[in-house]
């Protein structure tokens, strides 16, 4: 009996500590799909180490530089139970959709970064950044803190972009359908909103331009 219940406890120490590496080329873009969790770290190197109930299931393809992560297709929706700890040398492209999730304790340091959500997915970072491109849409999630001279944002279909900690020189946002921003910058904010949804902005910035057609509201924050 007992040795049945160490060769039992043995199976699952070992389920539970399954996982596969792989080891990748060059990427600087990355999409993530099939409600994926990827944990980026920055390194010296480029590999996927994949953990969870399905780790050997996960797809991992590069395509001249664009890094996709996801289930096969007929497992689709169904990463919910895996986590992919995703070293990188470089990333100045992140797309996250279908109810995937994507985060980091690492600073992104670009030129440009572009980031996008849709689907209930979620993306959280820290940005030091000349230009930081946003866009949200079907109830996406984007958090930022950190830098950035300027931010360009889109939000639709009640997407959401959480930035008042994200320091920007100026900001540039446009939000239809719902949805919500919040944004800081310090000089100069441009913001549309139609068909509904808020903009909140921080920093106090020296001039806001602002229009509102069809309901919506913006407004400014301490």
């Amino acid at each position: 009996m007992k040795k049945v219940f160490l060769v039992a406890i043995a199976i699952v120490s070992q389920a539970t500590f399954a996982q596969v590496t792989k080891k990748l080329g060059e990427f600087n873009s990355l999409k993530v799909f099939d409600k994926l969790t990827v944990k980026l770290i920055a390194s010296n190197e480029n590999k996927a180490v994949i953990s969870g109930d399905k780790e050997k299931e996960v797809e991992v393809v590069n395509n001249n530089g664009e890094l996709k992560l996801r289930m096969p297709l007929k497992q689709m929706l169904s990463g919910d139970a895996v986590t992919i700890k995703l070293y990188y040398k470089n990333i100045d492209e992140i797309s996250a959709t279908e109810g995937s999730s994507v985060s980091s304790d690492a600073v992104f340091k670009q030129t440009i970064f572009d980031l996008s959500v849709k689907e209930g997915a979620k993306i959280n970072l820290k940005v030091d950044a000349q230009k930081v491109n946003v866009k949200a849409v079907t109830g996406g999630i984007i958090e930022l803190s950190g830098e950035a001279v300027n931010q360009d944002v889109i939000i639709m279909s009640g997407g959401v972009l959480k930035s008042k900690n994200l320091h920007t020189s100026q900001t540039t946002v446009s939000l239809s359908a719902g949805g919500n921003a919040e944004i800081n910058a310090s000089t100069l904010v441009d913001a549309k909103v139609k068909a509904g949804g808020t903009v909140s902005i921080y920093g106090k910035p020296k001039q806001i331009n602002q229009e509102t057609i069809l309901g919506g509201k913006i407004e400014e924050k301490e």
